[in-house]
C-alpha cells in the first residue's frame, strides 16, 4: 500500500488576530555606576529614552522601567531594580526585556548566563541594543556568552585600574577614609583629617576608662547608659567597635594604609592584609586625639589582658556588676577562677571555686575587700620606699609601666582607705589567690605581692 502524505498549510489567522489584539509587554532595565555619564548613558536619560521608545511602538506595552543608580554591575543581589525586574518576569508580567548593553545588564558572566537562560526558559527574550543580540535568536546564546565574558574582563580591568590609583595615593601618603563611620574626625575641603571636638571627647573617655581597668563590655555599658551617640549619630555600641577604636593608630596622629584589600573583584570579598600587599605607614599624618604614650600603653594592656585570660582560661567579658573582683579571684588549690554567688535569702555575696569537686572553702566578699584594703594601706604606709620603684617605672621604655608608675604615685598620695572602692580596685588589682577562707595572696599591677591572713 502506498502511503499518501498530505501537507496542511500553516494558518496565520489566529496569530495575526492575537498580534492585533495583544501587545507585547516590554520591560526596560537601566543601570549606571556613577552620576557623570552623559547622554543615553546617564540614569535620567536612560529612563526617559526607554519610556519614549516603548510608548512609540504600537505593538508594545510598557511592563515597567526598572533601574539601579550608582550600583556596581558585578553584584546582582544588591541591585533592587534588577531583582524587581526578574520577579516581574517570573510572575508572568513581562514578555520581553530590553537594555542598553551586556555591561549594563551585568558584568559577571555567570549572572549574565544564569538570568538570560532563566528568562529564555520562561519564553522571555532579552535584547541588547549595543550588541544587537536577541537571546531568543539561534545565534544569540553563543554571541551572548562571548560578549558577557568580555564585559566581565572589562570590569576586571576597571577594578585593577581603580586599585592601582588607590595604591598610588597611598604611596603619596594621601588618606582614603570615609569619616561618616569614623569616630573623632571629619575631613576638610582638601580631604585632610580634622578633629571633631565633640566626638574626640568620647574617644578620650574610652581610652581613659580602659586604662582605668574597665572591660570593653563595661565601657560599652557606660556609653549606652549615658546615651552617647557613635559615629553614625546612633546610640549603638558593641565591644568589638570599642576594641577597634583602641587599636586604631589614627587616634595618635599616624596613618596605616592598605590594612585590607579586595580578594575578588566580582564578589567584593575583602581580607586583612597580612603581608600579601605593601602597606604604607605615615607618622604625624594629622592632629592626634590620644597621646602616643597612652596609645602604646593601651596596646600593651590589650595584650596583657589577652594573655591573662588565656593563662587562666577566662572567657571575654567575665566581669561582675557592682564589684571589681570578677575574673580576678582564683583558687590556690586547683587554679580555677572563683565566681560570685548569693545565699538564698541572704543579701551578702560570697565567692566559690568554679571547679567541680574542688575542696576549697567559700569566701565572703567582705573578706576579699578587707584583704585588698590591708594590702593598699600597707603600700600607703610604705609609700616613701615604694616611690623608688614607681619613679623607675615612670622612666621605663615600656609605655604601660610608665602609666602604671604615674597612677600609683597619684593614687597612693590620696592616703589610706577606710573601705574598698571598686574603681580603685579595678585600676590596680591584678589578681587575688585564695589559699583558704581567711588567707589570700594579693597581687597588684605594679608588681606588688602581699600575703594576707585575716
Amino acid at each position: 500500500m502506498v502511503r499518501n502524505v498530505t501537507v496542511i498549510p500553516a494558518s496565520q489567522t489566529r496569530e495575526k488576530r492575537d498580534a492585533e489584539t495583544k501587545k507585547i509587554r516590554v520591560a526596560a532595565y537601566c543601570r549606571v555606576s556613577t552620576e557623570h555619564e552623559e547622554q543615553i548613558g546617564s540614569f535620567q536619560n536612560q529612563v526617559k529614552y526607554y519610556t519614549e521608545l516603548i510608548e512609540n511602538k504600537k505593538d508594545w506595552e510598557c511592563a515597567g522601567i526598572f533601574a539601579d543608580e550608582g550600583i556596581s554591575g558585578t553584584r546582582v543581589k544588591k541591585r533592587t531594580g534588577f531583582q524587581a525586574m526578574i520577579k516581574a518576569c517570573q510572575d508572568g508580567k513581562v514578555d520581553r526585556v530590553i537594555t542598553k548593553s551586556i555591561s549594563r545588564f551585568a558584568r559577571n558572566t555567570a549572572d549574565c548566563l544564569r538570568y538570560s537562560r532563566e528568562l529564555k526558559n520562561l519564553g522571555i527574550g532579552i535584547f541588547f541594543e549595543k550588541e544587537q543580540i536577541d537571546t531568543m535568536a539561534a545565534s544569540g546564546e553563543l554571541l551572548f556568552t562571548i560578549l558577557s565574558s568580555l564585559a566581565q574582563e572589562e570590569s576586571r580591568n576597571i577594578s585593577e585600574n581603580t586599585a592601582w590609583g588607590i595604591r598610588s595615593r597611598f604611596k603619596q601618603g594621601k588618606c582614603l577614609l570615609n569619616t561618616e563611620h569614623f569616630m573623632g574626625y571629619d575631613k576638610d575641603e582638601n580631604g585632610k583629617l580634622i578633629i571633631n571636638k565633640e566626638q574626640a571627647e568620647v574617644v578620650k573617655r574610652i581610652y581613659k576608662e580602659f586604662l582605668e581597668g574597665w572591660s570593653l563590655q563595661e565601657i560599652r555599658n557606660h556609653l549606652m547608659d549615658d546615651e552617647i551617640p557613635g559615629a553614625s549619630d546612633k546610640v549603638a555600641w558593641v565591644g568589638r567597635t570599642i576594641k577597634g577604636m583602641l587599636q586604631n593608630e589614627k587616634y595618635k596622629g599616624d596613618l596605616l594604609m592598605q590594612k585590607s584589600y579586595t580578594v575578588d573583584f566580582l564578589n567584593k570579598i575583602r581580607a586583612d592584609n597580612e603581608g600579601t600587599l605593601d602597606q604604607y605607614y605615615v607618622k604625624n599624618a594629622h592632629e592626634a586625639i590620644i597621646s602616643e604614650e597612652d596609645w602604646e600603653a593601651v596596646q600593651l594592656e590589650l595584650k596583657r589582658r589577652d594573655e591573662f585570660r588565656e593563662q587562666h582560661g577566662i572567657q571575654r567579658g567575665c566581669t561582675c556588676k557592682g564589684t571589681a573582683f570578677g575574673g580576678r579571684v582564683f583558687c590556690g588549690k586547683c587554679g580555677t577562677r572563683f565566681i560570685r554567688r548569693h545565699w538564698l535569702g541572704n543579701k551578702y555575696p560570697f565567692w566559690s571555686c568554679a571547679a567541680d569537686g574542688c575542696e576549697m572553702e567559700n569566701v565572703r566578699e567582705e573578706d576579699l575587700r578587707q584583704a585588698f584594703v590591708i594590702t593598699w594601706n600597707t603600700l600607703v604606709t610604705n609609700r616613701s620606699e615604694c616611690m623608688k620603684k614607681w619613679e623607675r617605672m615612670k622612666k621605663s621604655e615600656n609605655a604601660l609601666e610608665r602609666v602604671r608608675g604615674k597612677q600609683m604615685i597619684e593614687l597612693t598620695a590620696e592616703g589610706p582607705l577606710e573601705f574598698e572602692i571598686p574603681e580603685l580596685t579595678r585600676m590596680v588589682l591584678e589578681e587575688i589567690i585564695v589559699r583558704d577562707k581567711k588567707t589570700f595572696t594579693v597581687k597588684l599591677l605594679d608588681g606588688t605581692e602581699q600575703n594576707i591572713s585575716l
